[in-house]
């Protein structure tokens, strides 16, 4: 792989991993309202969501989303049911954010719940199938290139989570409860809204 088509994957890939979406949202309200700790037990839930979303892309998945109505109506109807869930809980919770704190953090809980934020979205499949082939030189072997990519796709997910970790931590003690509150629900009501946005997303045409 040249020098120049694996800076051209790495500007394209940060772009898409640094744009906001229901990963972004879950993480910064994780660490707005229940701290560091709590934000960092997502990452290697999101990690391990998108090398399973990679993986599965590669090993025909997304090329069976793309001609199973079927499948991806499951898969859609699953990513839709755990956006909506996790945005009215976390409605719910925003009453409560110093009794939550007082608890402590289910760090396995947090990490899985991220996994499934991440692998539950059959854009998030199809995407890799559509967007890495682009960086791949076909007159060369596949196995190494893929794994350049996967790791560079990696990495700049975790050097982006971990600043928005920072980032969403760091300013948390300069808010106010009420306020606190307040991004509490915003981040909620955009979980449900990616949740309905989910429910029209149609298969692309094959």
């Amino acid at each position: 792989m040249s020098i120049e088509l694996w800076l051209s994957f790495v500007l394209a890939s940060f772009l898409v991993i640094a744009s906001p979406g229901p990963a972004v949202t879950l993480l910064v309200m994780t660490g707005i309202n229940h701290g560091r700790k709590a934000a960092l037990a997502m990452l290697p839930g999101f990690f391990l969501g998108d090398l399973m979303a990679m993986s599965l892309s590669f090993a025909g998945v997304g090329a069976l989303l793309m001609a199973s109505a079927e499948l991806f109506a499951i898969l859609k109807w699953l990513g839709v049911f755990y956006l909506l869930y996790l945005g009215i809980k976390m409605w719910r919770e925003s009453g409560q954010l110093n009794d939550l704190e007082s608890t402590g953090v289910n760090v396995k809980q947090g990490t899985a719940k991220a996994f499934w934020v991440t692998l539950l979205n059959p854009k998030s499949i199809l995407f890799f199938m559509a967007f890495m082939p682009q960086f791949v030189n076909q007159t060369q072997p596949l196995a190494p290139q893929l794994a350049i990519l996967f790791t560079t796709f990696l990495a700049l997910g975790l050097f982006s989570d971990l600043g928005y970790t920072l980032l969403s931590t760091t300013s948390r003690q300069l808010m106010t409860a009420k306020f606190r509150r307040l991004l509490h629900r915003c981040g909620a009501g955009s979980l449900i809204g990616a949740g309905v946005l989910m429910m029209v997303m149609r298969r692309p045409a094959g």
